[in-house]
């Protein structure tokens, strides 16, 4: 829970200055944005068409897999817009052995069917081996789109922080743009966007779902998380956050904008405001109360309705237009039973069951390759579960933060998924990046660093000494990968440790005072925020006011525990 504190002086007049200096800077500079979002598209689009460089990295293990892969995702185009060449075998094993045809009879292609009809102009031309500029283009965008995500994410939070007066830095202003370059020009988005994977459209989604439970849009943030679901599967464990994060943001924002009445209210010696202060606690509970109900209604509908349309995709036989869609969702509503779900196996089922076991980061493929069969199953149900435990815990610790949670997820993602990628990593270091104030807790940042330095050099030489120079094994590599989970486990672990000493610390006084912060400036409603645990209870007490000539408020003390 949230109490948030409102203090008011003498008069209302006071007051107006500093809040509205606290607004502006909490305003970063959207020139800046605009000049990082040039250079980052510039130097993408130099490196796709200037340099060899994508077509090396498209091939690396460390930023290619068998979901997500450039090859995989041609390959799967071509089938689906050639479907006499796809041999169709009799029987799902997968779904009890249903008949049927589909293109994902191969073992190869393990993409949603939703990029599709997103994608088919680049990848017909890439087929047709002409220039892939409109590619480069898209790839390039979705890391700019998700870089200026970042952004708006970063001054969402930002200002709800600077307008409550907790945790105030100094580069406060200028924090979302440093946090826009650091995704933009990271190596690890660099090289991940140049690879052609589907990463970058996964990381754009998962983004684009994050910015709207910050904005409480439970429409878009259904949409967006229903794709990046069906495109990864594992964003999937983030509904319980996202959901939270929505509904304290709903909370939050209808705080705020009842303050601002109230302080214009106030100003303008307008009669009521006692009053309207009054059912501050009402109007809070309302917009939580319905931001839940929206959530649980959208997201599950959005869903359901992506895997589909997901299926009349694959049921349309290569046609992409809008009416051969249509055409086969009204066929696929005659369909009964598992007919038309065979796509699920490859594209759900391989993430699920490990049944491409492909080197890669992740920490799954070397040990089913070497594990007995009759224990494979036990330790696939191990595997995911561990995964998927994460998800309770952090909502319940973290209700205070969902944002911190779903950060702390994306870590979680990057570490023990079945097919982890830089990307992952990527995404976990910028969302990180937003919680600047537990920076100076970390107990370990040097050694965390370090451990990603070095496995940025090392992976690929110890690859290259098992395939390419044969003079190792493929215990070389793996233990790359083990230090790769070390070293994402222990920042992810660092990060919840100085978490929670910054709100042990932010929830008690100082033992000494500091002499500049004794005097506080008098505002009508100047808010600050302070930790507090506890029930969904919210009180409004203390309340008292004048009726003189400026109606002046003279409330000693306003607590709401949203």
């Amino acid at each position: 829970m949230m109490a948030a504190a409102i203090r008011a002086g003498d008069s209302p007049a006071h007051g107006a200055a500093p809040a509205q200096k606290a607004r502006q800077a909490a305003q970063p500079s959207r020139l800046v944005l605009r000049l990082l979002l040039t250079g980052g598209l510039a130097v993408r689009l130099i490196l796709f068409h200037h340099t060899d460089i994508s077509r090396t990295l498209q091939d690396r293990p460390e930023l290619s897999t068998p979901v997500n892969s450039w090859r995989a995702l041609r390959e799967l185009d071509y089938l689906y817009h050639n479907p006499s060449t796809v041999a169709y075998p009799p029987s799902s094993p997968f779904l009890g052995g249903s008949s049927g045809s589909t293109l994902y009879s191969t073992d190869t292609v393990h993409h949603s069917p939703l990029l599709l009809p997103l994608l088919h102009v680049p990848l017909a031309q890439a087929q047709a081996g002409k220039s892939l500029w409109l590619a480069s283009l898209i790839w390039s965008m979705a890391d700019l789109v998700s870089a200026e995500l970042l952004f708006h994410i970063c001054a969402k939070r930002e200002k709800t922080r600077i307008a409550r007066q907790n945790s105030v830095w100094p580069w406060d202003r200028s924090r979302a743009n440093i946090i826009a370059a650091l995704f933009l020009f990271n190596p690890y988005t660099l090289a991940t966007c140049l690879s052609r994977s589907s990463a970058p459209l996964e990381i754009a989604t998962l983004l684009t779902s994050v910015y709207a439970a910050m904005s409480a849009s439970a429409l878009l943030g259904s949409l967006s998380w229903a794709a990046a679901s069906l495109l990864s599967l594992y964003p999937v464990l983030m509904l319980p956050l996202l959901i939270q994060l929505t509904t304290l943001r709903a909370g939050e924002l209808v705080y705020d904008k009842e303050i601002d009445r109230i302080n214009n209210a106030a100003r303008a010696d307008k009669p009521g405001v006692t009053r309207r202060a009054g059912f501050l606690v009402d109007r809070i509970r309302s917009a939580k109360r319905w931001a839940v109900v929206r959530s649980l209604i959208l997201y599950p509908s959005a869903l359901v309705a992506g895997l589909y349309l997901s299926r009349a995709i694959v049921l349309s036989r290569g046609r992409s237009d809008l009416p051969a869609l249509f055409e086969a969702l009204k066929s696929s509503a005659t369909l009964h039973g598992s007919a038309g779900w065979e796509w699920t196996e490859q594209v759900y089922g391989t993430q699920l069951l490990m049944t491409d076991l492909t080197p890669n980061l992740g920490l799954w493929w070397y040990f089913f390759m070497e594990i007995f069969d009759h224990f494979r199953d036990f330790f696939l149900l191990t595997f995911n579960v561990h995964v998927a435990s994460y998800a309770l815990p952090f909502m319940i610790k973290y209700r205070q933060d969902p944002l911190f949670g779903i950060t702390l997820m994306t870590g979680v993602f990057a570490v023990f998924k079945s097919y982890p990628t830089l990307g992952d990593h990527a995404v976990f270091l910028s969302l990180l990046s937003l919680h600047s104030q537990i920076f100076e807790y970390l107990r370990y940042p040097l050694i965390s660093a370090l451990i990603y330095i070095y496995c940025t050099f090392l992976s690929p030489a110890f690859h290259h000494l098992w395939l390419t120079a044969g003079s190792a094994n493929a215990n070389f590599f793996y233990a790359i990968t083990l230090v790769w989970a070390l070293g994402g486990g222990m920042l992810v672990l660092d990060a919840m440790w100085a978490w929670g000493r910054e709100r042990w610390e932010a929830e008690r006084k100082p033992i000494r005072r500091p002499r500049d912060s004794a005097k506080d400036v008098a505002t009508p409603f100047a808010v600050s925020v302070n930790g507090a645990v506890g029930g969904d209870t919210e009180a409004v007490s203390d309340v008292s006011s004048s009726s003189t000539k400026n109606t002046s408020i003279t409330a000693k003390r306003i607590v709401v525990q949203i």
